[in-house]
């Protein structure tokens, strides 16, 4: 599979379990410079509240393909680095490179957010 078509079925995919998604902004600690990717922002389950995930804690995913095409600087910054999505702008305490690969090609990152 190609990654074009690689990720067009994750997009399909995560569309259909979590909605379409929104534009979120990436925020470089330390610079004025925003790049806006494809993302969902979705809430912990209550099942994953565990093992340091406290309420009020949010998650994200954004498509690989899309950060690179925004300049975002690679790698992120964990505890620095943050994502705006709406009005509220929360800290990318973790971030997941690993999960959402399919045959060695990033699909998409995974985030945990944290309030800003």
């Amino acid at each position: 599979m190609n990654p074009i078509a690689v990720k067009a079925a994750y997009v399909r995919a995560l569309a259909s379990a979590a909605g379409p998604g929104e534009l979120v902004t990436l925020i470089r600690a330390g610079s004025s410079t925003v790049y806006s990717v494809h993302g969902w922002v979705t809430q912990f389950a209550p099942s994953e509240l565990a093992g340091g995930v406290e309420q009020g804690k949010r998650k994200a995913t954004v498509l690989a393909a899309d950060v690179a095409a925004s300049g975002f600087p690679l790698p992120f910054l964990p505890n620095q680095d943050r994502l705006k999505w709406g009005t509220k702008t929360n800290v990318i305490s973790s971030i997941d490179d690993a999960s959402i690969r399919i045959q060695g090609q990033l699909v998409a990152y995974k985030f945990d957010l944290e309030g800003a």
